[in-house]
C-alpha cells in the first residue's frame, strides 16, 4: 500500500509539475514593445492573446530617444542630442542599459561645425541584426546612408557612407527581405521625378551604390513622370512597396493616378513591376502617407497618414510581385500615425502621437484587442522586439 501511494503522490507532482511548465511557457511574452516619450521609455511584455503589461521598472526614466532599432541583444537610437546614436543592452526583463555612444555627424565629411547639420536618424538593423545603417540628412550640402558594424559589446564601428537622395520627399532607406540590396526613393514639385539609389549590401555589411534601375508603370499620359511619398516597404523576400503619383514635369502638377505599386527585385537588384495603374489601390487617407511596414508573414502592409490633413492608418493585402489590394477602411481616422510594428503573433502596433493601439491582425481578419489602445501622450517612435 505504500509503495502505490507513493506512486500516486509521484504522479500528482509528476501532473502538477507539468502543468506548471505549461502555464509558464502559455504566459512567457511573444514579443517587447519599446515606445520613446521626451523623458523616458515606456515597455512592454506582450502576451500571446496581444495583452501589454508594463515590464518590469518601466517606464524607464531619463531616455531621450527617437529613430530605434533592436536586434536580439541591443537597442539603438539617435540621441536628443541630434548627434549620437546610443547603444543599450536589454535585459532579460526588457530593462536598458547604455553601454556605448557614437558620434555619427562626425563621419558626414562635415568639417565645419555640426550647426547645418540634420539630426542623425532614422537608423536601421539589417535582416541579420549585424549592421547598423544610419540616415544622415543634409549635412554640408549632402546626405549619407551610414554603414556602422555592430560590435560584440554592442559598441558601433563606422565602416563606410554612401550618398542618398537630395530631395524633399525623401523615403528612409530600406533593405530587401534577402538581405542583399537597399534602396531609397526621393522627389519634389520643383523637380519631378522620382530620384532612386539602390545599394548593393557586401557580405561584411557595407553599401555601395550601384547602377541597377527601377522601371515603373507605364504613365497615363505619355512624357509623365512619377513623384513617391516619403516612405517604402520590403517584405521577407525580395519584393518592395512605394506610393507614386504621375506628375507633369512641365507643370509639376498632379497628372494621374496616385496609388501602392509592388515591386521585385531581380539579381542585380533592378526594380521591375507587372502592376499598371488601374491595379494600383488607392489609400483613403486624404494625402501623404508618413508610415508604412509589411507584417512578418508578408501578407499584410499598413500605411498611415502624419501630416497636414490626413489622419488614420489602414490595412491592405500584401501579395508581393502581384498588385495591392484593398482590406480595411480607415482606422482611427482622428489619429496621426507615426510609425507600426509587428510581432511573429499576428499582432500589428500601430503608435499615433498619442496612444498606442494593438490589433490582431490576419489576412482574414482584423480586430482591436482588448485594453487597446493605451494613452502614451508625446509619444515619438515605437520598436518591437520579437521573442519567438
Amino acid at each position: 500500500m505504500k509503495s502505490l501511494a507513493l506512486l500516486v503522490t509521484l504522479l500528482s507532482t509528476a501532473a502538477a509539475y507539468a502543468q506548471t511548465e505549461a502555464t509558464q511557457a502559455t504566459s512567457s511574452p511573444v514579443a517587447r514593445v519599446y515606445v520613446t516619450r521626451p523623458t523616458h521609455v515606456d515597455v512592454f511584455n506582450v502576451s500571446s492573446s496581444g495583452k501589454l503589461t508594463p515590464a518590469p521598472g518601466s517606464p524607464l526614466s531619463n531616455i531621450d530617444l527617437s529613430h530605434m532599432s533592436v536586434n536580439s541583444k541591443f537597442l539603438f537610437g539617435a540621441s536628443d542630442d541630434g548627434v549620437h546614436i546610443i547603444t543599450y543592452s536589454i535585459a532579460s526583463n526588457g530593462a536598458l542599459k547604455q553601454v556605448a555612444s557614437i558620434d555619427a555627424i562626425q563621419y558626414s565629411g562635415e568639417t565645419d561645425g555640426y550647426e547645418d547639420c540634420s539630426p542623425v536618424g532614422p537608423t536601421l538593423i539589417d535582416h541579420t541584426g549585424v549592421t547598423v545603417y544610419n540616415y544622415q540628412g543634409q549635412c554640408d550640402d549632402t546626405p549619407w546612408t551610414q554603414s556602422f558594424k555592430i560590435d560584440e559589446n554592442g559598441s558601433l564601428q563606422f565602416m563606410n557612407r554612401v550618398p542618398t537622395t537630395e530631395d524633399l520627399s525623401e523615403s528612409e532607406t530600406v533593405i530587401l527581405g534577402n538581405n542583399e540590396y537597399a534602396y531609397s526613393f526621393g522627389s519634389s514639385y520643383d523637380n519631378p521625378g522620382t530620384e532612386s539609389f539602390i545599394y548593393k549590401r557586401d557580405s561584411d555589411g557595407t553599401l555601395n551604390e550601384v547602377g541597377s534601375t527601377v522601371t515603373f508603370p507605364k504613365p497615363k499620359n505619355a512624357g509623365d513622370v512619377y513623384n513617391n511619398d516619403p516612405v517604402a516597404a520590403t517584405d521577407s523576400t525580395n519584393h518592395l512597396v512605394l506610393p507614386i503619383y504621375e506628375v507633369n514635369p512641365n507643370t509639376s502638377d498632379d497628372a494621374g493616378p496616385y496609388g501602392l505599386v509592388s515591386f521585385t527585385a531581380d539579381s542585380e537588384g533592378n526594380l521591375k513591376t507587372t502592376n499598371t495603374l488601374s491595379q494600383m489601390p488607392e489609400p483613403e487617407l486624404g494625402g501623404e502617407l508618413a508610415a508604412m511596414s509589411i507584417s512578418p508573414s508578408g501578407k499584410l502592409l499598413a500605411v498611415g497618414a502624419g501630416a497636414l490633413n490626413t489622419k488614420g492608418f489602414q490595412v491592405f493585402h500584401f501579395n508581393g510581385a502581384d498588385p495591392v489590394t484593398k482590406y480595411t477602411g480607415v482606422l482611427h481616422s482622428s489619429e496621426y500615425f507615426l510609425e507600426f510594428g509587428w510581432d511573429k503573433a499576428n499582432h500589428l502596433f500601430a503608435l499615433s502621437s498619442s496612444a498606442l493601439h494593438i490589433y490582431d491582425a490576419t489576412p482574414t481578419s482584423i480586430k482591436e484587442e482588448s485594453g487597446s489602445p493605451i494613452s502614451i501622450p508625446e509619444a515619438s517612435s515605437v520598436i518591437v522586439q520579437s521573442l519567438q
